[in-house]
């Protein structure tokens, strides 16, 4: 097989991207059974693996399909138990691929050093995993296509898995970076009813704060990145009470996933008016209270969201609003948000010195030039008062060059005519 394969592999060293991992499985007969030994194919597996990948896992017997699932669907970054120790779904796993308990544990053996690798934590407890991510990834895309398995699968996954490795996309859209599996319109509704009654926990007394913040950021991009028109109308099926959840946002507004959520309904035409306008009289709020500037208009793509909901008279309203309700207060509240900033401000991120920018940006490309001037007089007012770390003078001289190593020249070339894989079969 090497000896075959010696003509191409210049040109496989050379594919874009590079993949070590790939390099690595083109020396294990387990994934180059039946790969066609011309240039073009061997080429396309360093480059384009996952096809490939999923052409492998069609060869797999059952047993090894029952092996691969039961490591997929569990969601802990340590991976699955060793020796194995079945709970009733895994079980069901295990059924519906035709294969028994016993030939799944030998299989995870023999897949061991291929597709996948054991490894002993810190408790002592050995876990199988995937031996590399793109393995995970092409099992995934390979499952997408067992129409027995993936249903038990989803219902095998934890929360967390479920919100982190899959996503409600439409076929055909680009598969985002960390998501590994897509789950078909058939199954939305399932889905949903997994995640609904997640977003009901943040209301659970008992909750952990963090545990119910990551939770429910978690939801909250799935939403807003993961979830296409259908499944997004699934899930307010399930659970039509949402938009509670999405009008609690907090400044500064662009921060929140709950804005960008509402953006995403308004697009698929799932957002009633009523709950727009609340959303825009909460922003309208945060607008002079807070202060919040996430709702004008500039390309800080945390802003889209405002840019999908405002239109363009709404927005003059709000700048309308600044001009009555803020800015003749401006110089007191000034003094409240820096007295308030030296005890609970965060010197890597200031909220409000950003705000009082980019009011001043937008007044002044309106041409306000009166306006935009009472917001730089604030920022200078607030700048002087609030405690701000040291920092290095702005014409200061520069720092030193960051160092380089120099790469040595060899002093020895290679003949042209000679192959780096001269030797790969000897």
């Amino acid at each position: 097989m090497l000896s075959q394969m010696k003509p191409h592999l210049e040109a496989a060293a050379d594919a874009e991207p590079f993949r070590p991992e790939a390099a690595r499985r083109l020396g294990l007969q387990a994934f180059t059974t039946g790969l066609s030994q011309t240039c073009e194919s061997i080429t396309s597996f360093m480059a384009q693996p996952q096809q490939l990948l999923i052409d492998i896992y069609d060869q797999l017997d059952v047993d090894a399909h029952a092996a691969l699932a039961l490591v997929y669907a569990i969601a802990q970054d340590k991976g699955l138990p060793s020796p194995l120790a079945l709970d009733p779904v895994q079980r069901d796993i295990i059924e519906r691929a035709g294969a028994s308990p016993g030939a799944t544990s030998r299989a995870m053996t023999t897949l061991t050093g291929t597709f996948l690798t054991e490894a002993t934590a810190l408790d002592g407890q050995t876990y199988w995993s995937f031996h590399h991510p793109t393995l995970w990834e092409g099992f995934a895309a390979w499952l997408t296509t067992q129409s027995h398995l993936l249903p038990m699968v989803l219902t095998g996954m934890t929360d967390q898995a479920l919100l982190s490795r899959t996503d409600c996309l439409p076929d055909g859209s680009k598969q985002r970076q960390g998501t590994l599996l897509r789950i078909p319109s058939p199954l939305y509704q399932a889905t949903a009813q997994r995640i609904s009654p997640l977003l009901r926990l943040r209301r659970d007394p008992h909750m952990v704060f963090q545990d119910e913040y990551e939770r429910e950021q978690s939801i909250l991009s799935y939403f807003s990145r993961g979830s296409s028109n259908g499944f997004l109308h699934a899930y307010l099926v399930e659970d039509p009470e949402l938009h509670t959840v999405l009008l609690d946002f907090e400044a500064p507004a662009k921060d929140d996933l709950r804005p960008r959520v509402l953006a995403r309904l308004h697009s698929a035409g799932l957002l009633p008016e009523d709950v727009r306008q609340e959303a825009i009289s909460h922003m309208t709020d945060l607008a002079v209270t807070a202060p919040d500037a996430s709702w004008i208009e500039d390309n800080d793509w945390q802003k889209e969201a405002w840019h999908v909901l405002l239109t363009d008279e709404e927005r003059e309203s709000l700048f309308d609003h600044v001009r009555r309700e803020l800015v003749p207060r401006l110089e007191r509240r000034v003094d409240d948000w820096a007295y308030e900033f030296k005890f609970n401000g965060d010197t890597d991120n200031d909220p409000v010195d950003d705000a009082l920018f980019w009011y001043s940006q937008a007044f002044e490309r309106r041409l306000d030039n009166r306006t935009a001037g009472e917001f730089d007089r604030a920022r200078d007012i607030y700048q002087q008062v609030r405690e701000e770390p040291d920092e290095a003078p702005r014409g200061g001289a520069p720092g030193p060059a960051p160092y380089r190593r120099e790469t040595p020249q060899s002093t020895q070339t290679i003949p042209e005519q000679r192959s780096l894989f001269d030797d790969i079969d000897r």
